[in-house]
């Protein structure tokens, strides 16, 4: 290997190295220095909003969730297209408040983003709360209800729960799935709640949002991941966040070519919306989905020639936490086969951002049930 070659593999390792020490301390002060707070009673201002395109994909998914909702909290509104393949169904649920979105309805616009700016136009009231969950949510917990009258009073506008995966079809997919769980426990507790700041991005799942801002902000724009940017336009206008303390279980892809298509989309939406965003959210956001994505390939392509130029202690911290991540996945997958596999989930993520770029142009609802 010649010189000027080594000299540039090294300069990259050590490059994406420092970027995941920071990232490391960044999360690990979020984990240990946030702590939500909440009011001694229950907000009763609230809404709990299910947006869902109700197809054959997610009718398992979504019945269960309009059920189990509608039996813990007494009340769900559903938004669903018109035309959508389930809605004669779905007008018999009781508890349930369907909207449905037009046809004619902003066609330049498209996925969920249409349907909850059609909700946002027609529905929403500036001094309710707004609750949006995805069709295949479970709210574990009424956390939420409790700091709601807290960060009213505080003047913050939104809050994010924490993902809790539960197994689809696929062991490895779900296995996978619990990276989510420890990046909420980490960056994303630094960021929307230590900060106040969502400068990497919201979950659509248990988005909490006041009315007044989401007349204000709505769902004016074509967007593959309309949480993203929304996230955006907080971080724009100086709204403050908080990440809610209720873990809301999430349904894992039944399959890796799922988890590709979803990983996928989410991150060509991030790369066309992201030069929507102010300055400092760009690098933030940059920085972290390319340094993860070098960082992945770096290890695993290139493992042989870092042991050659003794570089292997570079790119310990953040494989150590990706690592840790995936280990604690197989863990709650109770399948110790896929321990040997881990190597491979890093390469799997890395080419479903690849895949979406390339492949990935509409928004595509994955199979839920």
């Amino acid at each position: 290997m010649n010189q000027e070659l080594a000299g540039s593999i090294t300069e990259l390792v050590v490059g994406v190295a420092l970027a995941y020490s920071l990232l490391l301390s960044i999360g690990l002060t979020g984990y240990i220095g946030y702590k939500p707070h909440r009011a001694s009673f229950k907000a009763n201002n609230y809404e709990l909003v299910i947006v869902s395109k109700a197809n054959e994909k997610v009718q398992r998914s979504l019945i269960e969730s309009i059920k189990y909702h509608v039996s813990r909290f007494g009340h769900v509104t559903l938004v669903v297209d018109e035309g959508a393949p389930l809605l004669n169904t779905l007008r018999y649920f009781k508890g349930v408040k369907l909207i449905v979105v037009p046809s004619n309805y902003r066609r330049d616009l498209m996925g969920k983003g249409r349907a909850l700016n059609y909700f946002v136009e027609h529905f929403v009231s500036p001094d309710k709360w707004y609750v949006f969950i995805d069709d295949d949510n479970l709210i574990l917990d009424d956390s939420f209800l409790y700091e709601i009258p807290y960060y009213e009073a505080n003047g913050f506008v939104a809050g994010n729960g924490i993902l809790l995966p539960r197994p689809g079809k696929s062991k490895m997919a779900y296995a996978m799935d619990w990276i989510r769980y420890i990046d909420d426990l980490t960056l994303y507790r630094f960021f929307t709640g230590l900060l106040g700041k969502p400068l990497i991005g919201l979950h659509g799942e248990l988005l909490i949002v006041k009315g007044a801002v989401l007349k204000e902000i709505g769902f004016n724009n074509r967007s593959l991941t309309e949480d993203f940017r929304f996230a955006i336009e907080l971080v724009k206008r100086k709204y403050k966040t908080w990440q809610s303390n209720t873990r809301i279980s999430i349904k894992s892809p039944n399959s890796i070519r799922d988890l590709m298509i979803q990983r996928g989309r989410w991150f060509k939406g991030l790369i066309s919306d992201i030069k929507y965003s102010p300055t400092p959210m760009k690098l933030i956001v940059g920085f972290r989905s390319f340094a993860w994505v070098l960082n992945s390939i770096i290890s695993i392509m290139f493992f042989p020639v870092l042991i050659y130029l003794g570089l292997v202690w570079y790119i310990l911290p953040g494989s150590l936490y990706y690592f840790a991540s995936y280990t604690y996945g197989v863990i709650r997958s109770k399948e110790p086969y896929l321990f040997f596999l881990i190597p491979l989930f890093g390469f799997i993520e890395a080419s479903s951002r690849i895949y979406g770029l390339i492949e990935v142009s509409d928004f595509i609802v994955i199979d839920k049930n």
